[in-house]
């Protein structure tokens, strides 16, 4: 069964960013992390590989832990289970995909004025 979670996510931190590189070390890394910021509050996805799952457990903050003004082990967990990586890979390569697609990369930049279309990442993935 799927579930879909909607995010509010701030211009402070480059989630997207961070999300296309999540897929990309995963290839070669058991763990990384995903912060989507809020004003105020952060969303946490932590990803764990082993072999070819990925085990997933998106955090919710109420102040910025990546920012160190909230203990990391202060969260509500709003979401967990078990995907492959294949499948991981491929949902964010898709997100990347329709996002630049339906943005590009001017209009991405306008939108997040602090951030730029992770392009590099993209490239990486699109393949």
């Amino acid at each position: 069964m799927e579930k879909a979670v909607t995010l509010n996510i701030s211009f402070f931190h480059d989630s997207l960013k961070e999300l296309a590189l999540s897929a990309i070390v995963l290839r070669s890394k058991d763990e990384t992390s995903v912060v989507f910021m809020d004003e105020p509050g952060e969303h946490r996805l932590v990803l764990k590989r082993n072999v070819t799952s990925i085990i997933y457990e998106l955090r919710w903050y109420k102040g910025w832990a990546s920012w160190n003004l909230l203990s990391e082990d202060h969260f509500e967990t709003i979401l967990s289970g078990t995907t492959t990586l294949t499948k991981y890979i491929n949902l964010v390569r898709e997100n990347l995909i329709r996002i630049r697609n339906e943005e590009g990369i001017e209009g991405y930049k306008k939108k997040w004025s602090k951030h730029d279309f992770p392009l590099n990442e993209y490239e990486l993935l699109k393949g």
